[in-house]
């Protein structure tokens, strides 16, 4: 494979150079003019270049500028789709809009920097590329982002079983999308399956959605939950039975992310109600399955490496840098509509822009409130505290239960800050004080609630 690297950094090329070692043959170059030359030089002696990686900000002709120059030729040549140069973009700014441009230009796929190896695995191995050869061969990698990118691998080359869900979910979602439907209807399908049935009355007399009375049947159960809300938690439930192990250690972490992903849907259901959102139950399956990725990249690594810790932090940090794409991936092949898949991709990026979808913002916002209300899984650069000082936890995901007056003040000044800084809050329109404010509610209650699935 011949790679061809445009970057008008020299320590990026270089970096890059030598992740793409036992990928392909590369050459580097510091602009399009001199890219430009090389790639037409290169189909002059007919050996065209396989794979371009092109920094997005360049002085002269940028990356988006050129992405579309090779794109629009490549059209005008009438050169077929597979034929076409693979292209990734190359961005040390994770700007959603930027990537979107690109996305629609043309481009296969895109490297934050710092690029590092298993990122690149991830994208290589999407777009079709064979990765075996990168995989064995030595670098600076860590051995557990070696174990992930050959997860990433095995991935795409079809060798991991997908995460399935009951039939039943199937057929609540035809149901409710279908017109003139009732709760009679729904009822007849949901009591086939006993298990989701009985979490159903359960869900319904928890905090979170429990009236005046205490429900005892099905039937009252789908009338206090509706249709779209009991179609949601049915594929809630049915997500449930995937953050679960027999493994005891990864038992123990899967359930710290089923805790984290229940309070970013639980929060997110609440931020959509007070901005008036029509697609409420929408935004709480997506909290669900935003880190979806994160669940089975954990899975598949204990498979492969039953003896390491699930819990080390290299490990989790080489899972958390691909898990939105990756989760992006998942979720696609299994079936989410693209609207889904498009937001668990995005929703971890710093700048929005106008015109980004509202339950992708709300998700934004969702799953940092988590974390500053102390339901967090994984505290990274997407969820910094400026001073290190970390917000207690428990070991099970939940905020600690005692912390003097003063302590709880100062935090949740400092908490308030940084919500105030989230971009897509002020897309949202919402004040740092609103947000919270929904938090603090239904806070007390996530950890019971979540219980219930």
């Amino acid at each position: 494979m011949k790679i061809l690297i445009v970057d008008d950094e020299n320590i990026s090329r270089k970096i890059l150079a030598s992740k793409m070692k036992g990928v392909g043959e590369c050459v580097a170059v510091d602009n399009s003019k001199r890219a430009l030359s090389v790639l037409k030089a290169a189909v002059k002696k007919g050996a065209p270049f396989d794979l371009i990686t092109l920094d997005v900000s360049m002085p002269g002709m940028d990356g988006q500028e050129m992405l579309r120059y090779i794109r629009t030729n490549e059209i005008r040549d009438k050169v077929p789709k597979e034929n076409r140069v693979k292209i990734l973009m190359v961005t040390a700014r994770m700007n959603m809009n930027t990537i979107k441009a690109c996305i629609k230009a043309g481009c296969n796929g895109y490297l934050l920097k710092p690029v590092s190896r298993v990122q690149l695995m991830q994208n290589l191995a999407k777009i079709g590329v064979d990765t075996s050869g990168a995989l064995a061969a030595t670098g600076d990698e860590t051995s557990h982002t070696a174990v992930v990118a050959d997860i990433i691998n095995r991935f795409y080359s079809g060798k991991i079983a997908l995460p399935v869900f009951p039939h039943i979910v199937q057929e609540v979602q035809d149901l409710v999308a279908s017109k003139d439907t009732s709760i009679d209807e729904l009822g007849q399908i949901v009591e086939k399956d006993i298990v989701i049935s009985s979490k159903l009355i359960s869900i319904a007399n928890s905090p979170l959605y429990r009236g005046m009375d205490t429900v005892d049947n099905l039937g009252a159960a789908l009338l206090r939950l509706g249709m779209k809300t009991t179609q949601s938690v049915i594929s809630a439930v049915a997500a449930r039975h995937l953050f679960s192990s027999s493994n005891k250690p990864l038992k123990h972490e899967l359930e710290r992310l089923w805790v984290h992903s229940f309070a970013t849907a639980s929060l997110g259901k609440r931020i959509g109600e007070a901005l008036g959102s029509q697609k409420n139950d929408n935004i709480f399956l997506l909290g669900i399955v935003h880190d979806i990725g994160k669940m089975l990249l954990m899975k598949a690594f204990m498979d492969i490496c039953p003896e390491e810790s699930i819990s080390d932090q290299s490990l989790q940090m080489a899972i958390h840098e691909i898990h939105t794409t990756f989760g992006a991936a998942l979720l696609k092949r299994m079936r989410f509509s693209q609207n889904f898949v498009h937001i668990v991709e995005f929703h971890h990026w710093n700048t929005f822009g106008a015109g980004s979808e509202q339950e992708m913002l709300i998700l934004s916002v969702a799953d940092h409130l988590a974390y500053e209300l102390g339901y967090g899984f994984l505290r990274t650069a997407e969820h910094r505290i400026p001073d290190g000082q970390d917000l207690p936890q428990n070991q099970d995901g939940g905020p600690a239960e005692e912390m003097a007056a003063t302590d709880i003040d100062a935090r949740r000044t400092k908490s308030l800050e940084r919500i105030g800084q989230l971009d897509a809050l002020k897309h949202l329109g919402l004040s740092p004080e609103a947000v919270m404010a929904i938090g603090e509610q239904i806070s007390p209650v996530i950890k019971e609630t979540a219980k219930k699935f």
